[in-house]
């Protein structure tokens, strides 16, 4: 008998209060493309790779967590040029925080959706990641 295992995350789902203003943004700001959509539901992918999947919230929760009294993010975004995205993000009125350069782990950058959703946003040059 062959065991079941992980083979990765096939997406992310996260609530927002109005699906067509989310995904529009979404779209929007980070090229992502819309598939598989209902009334309350749709996936966000980049090309043929999913990325989030959004869905109607009939209250008011989002994806984060607190440690410490710190709103944290449940999702981190890859990039390969955080100064540009972070800048587009910036001219686009997105909030974003400060990039932070910690050295040998890379560059980050938090961002919040029009939800209130926090996102990390990663550069590391030395990491590869397969896509």
């Amino acid at each position: 008998m062959k065991e079941g295992r992980i083979l990765g995350i096939a997406y992310n789902v996260i609530p927002v209060s109005d699906m067509e203003r989310s995904a529009a943004w979404y779209v929007r700001h980070f090229g992502f493309n819309i598939r598989n959509q209902r009334e309350d539901y749709l996936s966000l992918f980049r090309g043929n790779r999913p990325i989030l999947d959004l869905i109607q919230s009939d209250n008011d929760s989002r994806a984060t967590f607190e440690v410490n009294n710190r709103k944290r993010w449940v999702i981190t975004f890859f990039t390969d040029d955080i100064e540009s995205l972070h800048s587009y993000l910036n001219s686009e009125n997105v909030k974003v925080g400060n990039i932070a350069d910690e050295g040998k782990y890379g560059k980050f950058f938090v961002l919040e959706d029009p939800d209130g959703n926090l996102f990390d946003v990663w550069e590391h040059h030395d990491c590869e990641l397969i896509f």
